[in-house]
């Protein structure tokens, strides 16, 4: 077994430490010790965004946005799963230095596509009016709060009104959690969205799961 190297440091658009770490020959970002993401468990991630792009498949310029960006999973699902040309993938990474992070020391680069869009807002930031009309919005709770203000909350009625107005009728916001959000399926439904949660392995032979919430805007309405 290898041993643990530091590869890069930087600073998290909220100010904390995040630290890129290789052992093992896997990749990891941790802030202050507290693991924000892995390269080799993104299946739960994947199947989110997979689960989640299903009903856009027919639009002609269906958007995602992501709240982080971590090691790429949830990107590089998106990309197989909505191939159109005039798709859009708007991220909102967790720092600045993360796209050049995975660029350089990752094997395949979920950044290597012209549709995607890397943005300089937080993740922790109101989304602004320019992403109206999103078909989904997508986000791993356990990195964010690895990483979150104090004064952000996933529940917060604020946040989750600013989600709802920037998806489209029909749109669609996925979360992963590792354990249940107390009060987030009641805010949600409060928000005005429509709740369903599943269970996802960790891994392929893991006996873990991680939760998934998908809440829709209304039904899906077909682009034509």
């Amino acid at each position: 077994m290898k041993p643990r190297q530091v590869v890069s440091e930087t600073t998290a658009c909220t100010g904390s430490p995040l630290t890129l770490v290789q052992h093992d020959g896997r990749h990891f970002l941790e802030c202050e010790g507290r693991q924000v993401d892995a390269s080799h468990l993104g299946s739960p991630a994947m199947q989110l965004v997979t689960t989640l792009s299903r009903p856009f498949r027919p639009a002609r310029q269906p958007r995602l946005v992501f709240l982080g960006l971590g090691f790429g999973h949830a990107l590089r699902a998106a990309r197989e799963a909505l191939p159109q040309e005039k798709a859009s993938f708007v991220v909102l990474p967790e720092a600045a230095a993360i796209p050049d992070w995975l660029s350089q020391h990752l094997y395949s680069d979920p950044l290597d596509d012209e549709r995607v869009l890397i943005e300089s807002l937080s993740p922790f930031d109101l989304l602004p009016t320019e992403l109206e009309g999103s078909q989904g919005i997508v986000g791993d709770l356990d990195h964010l709060d690895a990483l979150a203000p104090k004064s952000w909350s996933i529940t917060s009625p604020t946040i989750l009104a600013n989600y709802r107005e920037r998806l489209k009728h029909g749109g669609l916001l996925g979360l992963l959690a590792t354990r249940p959000v107390p009060g987030l399926e009641k805010e949600l439904r409060r928000a005005g969205f429509e709740v369903a949660t599943d269970l996802v392995p960790l891994s392929q032979n893991s006996k873990k799961n991680r939760i998934l919430y998908l809440a829709r805007k209304g039904n899906y309405l077909r682009s034509h």
